[in-house]
């Protein structure tokens, strides 16, 4: 099975993630944006604690919520069927708050792409759809989305956007074949990214990626002041 990694524009309609709503806080004036995209029956509050957790000054956070706290219905990395708008419609909600926080003076450098599980799958696929020089790109516990069988293609220049991909050897839901795959894809793409996996089966964010996505952004933040 051969893809190009894009899936159907969704079907007429209104698309339910785009009705779902997101949060926003942090410094309205920050130099750096953050698209923060939850997991699977997540919603927005959880990647506030998480950007709590984080505690870097210098941010804008925009969490989008997905319809029925769930981007798609099927695991990332299971058939799909034919007619399912449910990815392409997770796609088009990312283009659109892509496009928003755009549209607010945060353009893809000043901009941090940032996901966790089914939501760092979908960013980072979203990603190697549309890669560019983003402020940064943090995949916790994810990978692109297709199956084995698909041969997927994907195309473009990271240029050296910062990136940090970080999973555990044994998660139950991720598995460690297709975070070396896309690992692969983003440095092939140009990206400067750094890869953690850690031992165990921990489906979480760990103290160690937390460290590391910390580190990312300050020195993002950093960086873009200075421009």
């Amino acid at each position: 099975m051969t893809s190009s990694a894009a899936p159907a524009p969704p079907r007429s309609g209104e698309n339910p993630h785009l009705d779902a709503g997101a949060e926003c806080w942090g410094e309205e004036d920050a130099p750096v944006a953050v698209l923060a995209v939850h997991g699977r029956t997540q919603s927005p509050a959880d990647m506030r604690a998480l950007a709590d957790r984080l505690d870097v000054e210098g941010l804008r956070w925009l969490a989008p919520a997905a319809a029925g706290q769930s981007w798609y219905p099927y695991g990332f990395m299971e058939e799909r069927p034919d007619d399912d708008p449910w990815l392409a419609w997770s796609l088009e909600a990312v283009d659109e708050h892509v496009g928003r926080l755009d549209a607010a003076g945060w353009p893809p450098e000043r901009m941090v792409l940032l996901g966790f599980s089914q939501g760092a799958c979908l960013l980072a696929h979203w990603a190697l759809l549309h890669p560019a020089r983003y402020a940064g790109l943090v995949v916790l516990t994810g990978g692109y989305v297709g199956t084995e069988r698909e041969e997927v293609s994907f195309a473009g220049d990271f240029d050296g956007t910062p990136a940090l991909l970080a999973g555990c050897e044994a998660d139950p839901w991720v598995p460690r074949t297709r975070m070396a795959q896309t690992e692969d894809l983003l440095r092939g793409m140009g990206a400067h990214l750094t890869s953690i996996v850690e031992p165990g089966a921990e489906h979480e964010v760990s103290a160690t990626a937390t460290e590391l996505t910390a580190r990312l952004l300050r020195h993002t933040v950093s960086a873009t002041a200075q421009r």
